[in-house]
């Protein structure tokens, strides 16, 4: 009898910590990330992974080009805004140097459409790294890095966009970067 007892009191406190426990999960709730992808408007003529973010420019028309690309993004309600920041690239040589306050570069510009074509003038981006078209030289790189901020505060970056993002970018649905290639 004592031994019932004691089993039918140890059921019924087992079930009291069942019952007035909150139950969660044990998993995260998983948010989605930025979709965002930035295409060359027009596309290369074939498609690699080599040139996908890359529009070639010649120096003899720096000052009257322009930087188009088309924008799309899945989850453009969940964006508060995406921008877009300029370096210039000489091997390995940045300008401006990232650095904690600017370590994307020099903004140019929010982007005025997340679905839609955009354009940035080459001269704008000269300006903006503080180069000049005399200064330039052939395999030089003006880099736009992308840079979207959710509605909920996060921030998404080519600081964290991971590794397969960066390393396979016909598959991304996060662009973090597009190249101006001077030649």
């Amino acid at each position: 009898m004592k031994n019932t007892l004691k089993i039918t009191l140890i059921i019924g406190l087992i079930a009291i910590v069942f019952v007035g426990c909150e139950q969660k999960s044990p998993f995260p709730e998983i948010k989605n990330g930025a979709n965002f992808v930035a295409l060359p408007d027009p596309l290369p003529a074939a498609v690699t992974a080599a040139n996908i973010n890359t529009m070639t420019v010649t120096l003899a028309n720096v000052a009257s080009a322009n930087m188009a690309f088309t924008t799309q993004s899945l989850n453009a309600d969940e964006m508060s805004k995406v921008e877009a920041y300029a370096s210039h690239i000489r091997g390995t040589v940045v300008t401006p140097a990232a650095t904690t306050a600017a370590p994307h570069g020099v903004l140019v510009k929010a982007l005025s459409s997340i679905n839609g074509k955009e354009q940035i003038a080459v001269a704008e981006l000269l300006t903006k790294t503080g180069m000049t078209a005399a200064t330039l030289r052939a395999n030089d790189r003006l880099r736009v890095r992308f840079v979207v901020t959710m509605k909920d505060g996060r921030v998404f970056s080519w600081q964290n966009s991971g590794p397969g993002i960066n390393v396979n970018p016909l598959g991304t649905t996060f662009t973090p970067l597009l190249d101006v290639l001077l030649q």
